[in-house]
């Protein structure tokens, strides 16, 4: 149901990184991966796993299977690109991109995990972009341990993470806060959350229902909102340009809501929407080494493109070429398999109910 909104949100994270760097195409794309894994986990947790010691560990298990070994290969990737162009090179392309430091760093690469409140504030990473999967998997745990196991709970935490955005407005505190620290993923996350409970009770769906716009006009929305903001300075109204950043959130959520039921973005079947989606997560890890490899292929240099230039068209066009190719292999070769394994664990978890 999701297909076509996570690899447009994972597409964005591209366009933002290696052609137009519009800051809300990639923050608006990011909380909107937040809020549908907030819903996403807790619908499994629910349904599929449940909250006993077996169904939890079965959701750990089968969360590391989806998220690591695609990571694995996007980072061995990037050590080919630092072994064949050099670590100058691919370091001056991005600064996170370059080999562990040490045998610390060592492990946080191997899985994902960037011990900090702030994440990408630790380097290197060799794929920059799973400083959020870091976040990913903090609340994946909340939420296998209970956090979403009932509305009331979910309402609590919502009213908390509010809480918290208004603490940093009103001590001044800086964007950072609101967008990379790991408490500020915790609106979208609970706002996905709720949004699992609001669904399935009959009373709110029933006042909703004669409120929701069609995915297809939300969607539209959504772009619009990210176009609107990306031509506004940034420094030219100073903290009012987080305003888009929070109409963002707003739509993504009823967005998510209106495809929860039933809703569809473009009328697909649920097998082309999860084909098209299945490119979402590779899109995430793989933009920035399509981006390097197109601009030496073109350039002869890791040139970063952040302007709407002939060049920066040309270098995304074969970045994305790139990306796709190696994303189909990575899913048909790698990700087929383990989603086959990741199945077979969950029926044997239903088994044991």
């Amino acid at each position: 149901m999701f297909g076509v909104l996570r690899t447009t949100l994972a597409l964005m994270v591209m366009v933002f990184h290696i052609f137009i760097g519009y800051l809300p195409l990639g923050t608006y794309a990011v909380f909107g991966f937040f809020i549908i894994s907030g819903y996403l986990m807790t619908l499994i947790m629910h349904q599929s796993y449940g909250y006993k010691w077996q169904g939890r560990l079965i959701f750990i298990v089968n969360r590391f299977l989806r998220l690591h070994p695609l990571y694995w290969l996007a980072a061995a990737l990037t050590i080919l690109l630092i072994y064949y162009l050099g670590s100058d090179i691919v370091h001056g392309f991005h600064h996170s991109m370059d080999l562990p430091s040490s045998n610390k760093n060592f492990v946080q690469n191997i899985f994902m995990i960037f011990p900090s409140w702030i994440p990408g504030s630790i380097h290197p990473r060799l794929v920059p972009p799973t400083w959020a999967i870091t976040v990913e998997m903090f609340y994946y745990a909340l939420i296998c341990f209970g956090v979403s196991r009932t509305f009331g709970r979910v309402k609590i935490w919502m009213l908390l993470s509010i809480v918290y955005v208004l603490y940093t407005f009103i001590n001044n505190l800086p964007w950072n806060s609101r967008y990379f620290h790991i408490l500020a993923a915790s609106l979208p996350f609970s706002i996905g959350a709720s949004i699992y409970f609001v669904s399935t009770n009959n009373i709110y769906d029933k006042y909703l229902s004669h409120t929701r716009l069609s995915s297809r006009i939300l969607y539209g929305l959504m772009l619009l909102n990210c176009s609107i903001w990306m031509l506004i300075p940034r420094n030219a109204i100073g903290s009012l340009i987080e305003i888009g950043f929070y109409i963002n959130i707003v739509i993504c959520s009823l967005l998510v809501y209106s495809l929860v039921k039933g809703g569809q973005i473009i009328k697909l079947s649920r097998r082309v929407d999860k084909f098209i989606g299945d490119f979402s997560y590779p899109i995430y890890l793989l933009h920035l080494q399509g981006g390097l490899l197109a601009s030496y292929i073109l350039f002869g240099q890791a040139k970063v493109f952040h302007r709407l230039t002939m060049n920066s068209l040309i270098n995304f066009s074969l970045a994305l070429i790139i990306v796709l190719v190696i994303a189909m292999a990575f899913i048909f070769i790698f990700d087929k398999p383990i989603q086959k394994l990741r199945t077979r664990i969950k029926k044997h978890n239903y088994s044991k109910k």
